[in-house]
């Protein structure tokens, strides 16, 4: 019945289709008989399917080469966050494999929209909750709000740089264009195909300009589906991206309530306030941590002496000038308990200094704790780890023990003293299955100035931006603990909002 509504209110439209379709299914129909009368079926049929088995994987190549294309003109968009972590990783992975196996949307139906985004949404929540029965509703509603926000801001900014006129454009002024289309379309349609066909008078001039119409569409449709190429992929990446933010939670905090964590997190340290970076020292007894800790700080910190000094974890703010501030944890010497004191220092670390002595010969106690170090490290899939330096102390006392003259040019290692202080850097290297670039070797000899404590706090420099990472992460995390200063607060207000409403009732 609809359909034949449909007919008798566009009946010259049918018509005029009919008429320049019916040509071509008559060719069509004609030579499928020319060719069954030849006996010719068979062949073409055979030719047909082996053109149809060439281009499966000729279309598989163009797909996988516009993919590539289109990750290439996303640049950093189509690059994983720095700040995330293993799992989170995975679940960008799982982005990736939807929107490259996701054909170009047509731009014109909201379903297929709809369809991917709740596609990619699923993938990131079971990666990153795996767990739970429910993946997609892992979220809470002050993250959601926070990710409109965001998403809103972002969408305003684009459409203020790329949309022209967008400051004065109403949507009414958008409804009425498509009316006007919606209105005219079929009749400017049907004048262009009109025209086709009157000038048939002259054929070749005809054919010339169908040709050339068919090539022009064709060089514009491979124009387009790029763009819509494009447009799908940093659609699905977007939607991903937004999704790792949520179901991470990574959205906890804004940015006001970050700096509360941060200043929460400095009122946690007792006795002394912790600095923005915060440091563990650990290793052996006498490996040298509270001499280094003086000597970093240039000033006596903590007693030194050839018996254990540290009986527990001492905390140390040290803001050295023209240095990164660091709050430094000298750790108690490794023993049967260390470590699960030392994982719970880690948890709260940015950075891991290792402290070995150069004149230690045993090393199992520093291996062994640096192995359950990185077994723990490896279960910590929804959060950054602190990096592991290594300090090399003691080389003063290498062979020969009455030669110190530094600097020491390990490059070249010149003369035994350096070969000797080499050879150690290596055999550290080895025993604790650390790469050598990141040991530093340092002393502190009494009576005399610390030897190329620069190096050390270069290579701590260096790690400052994972650090900060790390740092993010672990306020992050203690952000989702529940604050009873912060539900009493939220119930007071509350019960004021309900007071008030019932008194204006």
């Amino acid at each position: 019945m609809r359909l034949g509504r449909t007919l008798r209110r566009h009946w010259p439209e049918a018509l005029l289709i009919a008429a320049l379709t019916l040509p071509w299914l008559a060719l069509l129909v004609l030579g499928s008989l020319w060719l069954w009368q030849r006996g010719d079926v068979w062949v073409w049929a055979i030719a047909s399917a082996a053109l149809a088995l060439l281009a499966w994987p000729l279309a598989r190549l163009a797909r996988r080469r516009t993919n590539a294309e289109t990750r290439a003109a996303l640049g950093d968009r189509g690059e994983p966050s720095r700040e995330w972590n293993a799992r989170e990783r995975e679940a960008w992975r799982d982005v990736l494999a939807i929107a490259d196996r996701t054909g170009p949307f047509s731009f014109i139906e909201i379903d297929p929209f709809f369809c991917v985004a709740g596609e990619v949404i699923e993938a990131v929540a079971r990666r990153l909750h795996p767990e739970a029965q429910t993946p997609w509703a892992q979220f809470r509603v002050p993250e959601l709000l926070l990710l409109t926000e965001r998403v809103s801001r972002d969408l305003r900014r684009d459409a203020l740089r790329t949309i022209p006129g967008v400051r004065s454009m109403k949507f009414g002024h958008v409804l009425w264009l498509k009316q006007m289309v919606d209105r005219y379309e079929p009749i400017w349609t049907a004048g262009y195909n009109l025209w086709r066909v009157v000038r048939l008078w002259n054929p070749a001039a005809a054919m010339g300009r169908e040709i050339s119409r068919v090539l022009d569409d064709k060089h514009a449709m491979v124009v387009v589906d790029r763009l819509r190429a494009q447009m799908t992929q940093a659609f699905v990446l977007e939607i991903g991206r937004a999704a790792i933010d949520l179901y991470s939670g990574r959205l906890v905090l804004s940015e006001e309530e970050l700096r509360f964590a941060q200043e929460r997190d400095k009122a946690l340290a007792a006795p002394e306030p912790v600095a923005p970076f915060r440091i563990v020292l650990a290793g052996q007894v006498n490996a040298g941590k509270s001499s280094l800790v003086n000597a970093l700080a240039q000033e006596v910190r903590c007693a030194v002496g050839p018996l254990p000094t540290t009986a527990r974890a001492a905390e140390y703010l040290l803001e050295p000038e023209g240095r990164p501030a660091a709050s430094l944890v000298d750790m108690p010497g490794l023993g049967e308990d260390i470590g699960k004191d030392l994982q719970a220092q880690a948890e709260r670390s940015d950075l891991v200094l290792w402290v070995v002595s150069a004149t230690q010969p045993a090393r199992s106690a520093d291996r062994q704790a640096l192995d359950d170090f990185r077994a723990w490290a490896r279960t910590q899939l929804a959060r950054r780890v602190p990096h592991v330096l290594l300090a090399l102390t003691h080389i003063d006392e290498l062979r020969p023990a009455n030669e110190w003259a530094p600097p020491y040019d390990l490059a070249t290692a010149h003369g035994p003293k350096a070969r000797n202080i080499l050879a150690a850097i290596h055999s550290v290297a080895s025993a604790l299955d650390v790469p050598a670039g990141t040991i530093v070797p340092v002393a502190m000899p009494p009576g005399r100035n610390p030897y190329n404590l620069d190096a050390l706090w270069a290579c701590i420099a260096e790690n400052l931006a994972d650090a900060r990472l790390v740092q993010l992460d672990r306020l992050r995390i203690g952000g989702q603990r529940i604050s009873m200063r912060e539900l009493a607060s939220q119930l007071g207000r509350a019960g004021r909002f309900i007071l008030k409403g019932n008194a204006k009732g």
